[in-house]
């Protein structure tokens, strides 16, 4: 996405739904540009700011995608990356967008796919294959591809229908979610239990936490290799 949005120096990014700010950190990683980081969570936000803390290329703010402050025309780019499941009103979210971006700006956009492979998340599939729907987004452990408070998934014509509706013109769109490892979110879930709530190895908390990239001097060890190896594999097969 990073790539596909071909950032300029001097211009305007938004960041919406930013997060803790990971994609905000990117961006000033490796541009000249003026980043507005905007959540509408003041926790997550917080954590945001400790996360940014020095990159001055930043704005943090507090916002609603659905009523943005900011002009008409004032965005050279955009990046959503997975909000727009979690939006309530998602039709009026991306008309909202599509205003504050620049005609002839680019937006970028991930959501969850619908039809995601049954590896990624075998008992919600299962349980939707059956009719008996999914198991519920606050259920934590439970939720999978659901949790953290979804609204819906996404097909991929959902999503075209979604924006081109808001005039949005689409250049590309990509499944890209091919493969998974069995159970996904689960191992994902206890991993964070772990490193998070149990004493664990520095070096893997600096592995296991995007924000501390530049602290991670690589994976070592038998099982690393192999675990890499095969993420490796995936990519050239899928």
């Amino acid at each position: 996405m990073v790539e596909y949005l071909d950032v300029q120096p001097g211009e305007k990014i938004l960041d919406m739904g930013c997060g803790e700010g990971f994609y905000s950190m990117i961006f000033d990683e490796l541009y000249q540009c003026e980043i507005y980081a905007v959540d509408c969570d003041p926790k997550i936000l917080s954590l945001a700011r400790k996360r940014l803390e020095g990159r001055g290329q930043i704005k943090i703010e507090e916002g609603d995608i659905t009523s943005l402050k900011f002009p008409d025309s004032y965005f050279d780019k955009i990046v959503c990356t997975e909000v727009l499941e979690h939006v309530t009103e998602d039709e009026k979210a991306i008309k909202e967008l599509y205003r504050v971006l620049k005609p002839g700006g680019t937006i970028a956009i991930t959501v969850p796919n619908k039809n995601y492979p049954l590896l990624w998340d075998p008992l919600n599939k299962i349980r939707e294959k059956l009719g008996l729907g999914h198991f519920s987004p606050h259920s934590g452990f439970w939720g999978g591809i659901w949790a953290k408070d979804h609204k819906r998934l996404y097909l991929p014509q959902d999503l075209k229908k979604l924006v081109e509706n808001a005039n949005f013109e689409t250049k590309d769109l990509r499944v890209l979610t091919h493969y998974g490892i069995p159970f996904n979110h689960l191992i994902l879930y206890l991993g964070k239990t772990l490193y998070t709530r149990f004493p664990v190895p520095e070096s893997m908390k600096v592995s296991m936490e995007k924000f501390d990239w530049e602290k991670d001097s690589g994976s070592k060890g038998l099982l690393p290799v192999l675990i890499n190896a095969f993420f490796v594999l995936l990519k050239k097969n899928r």
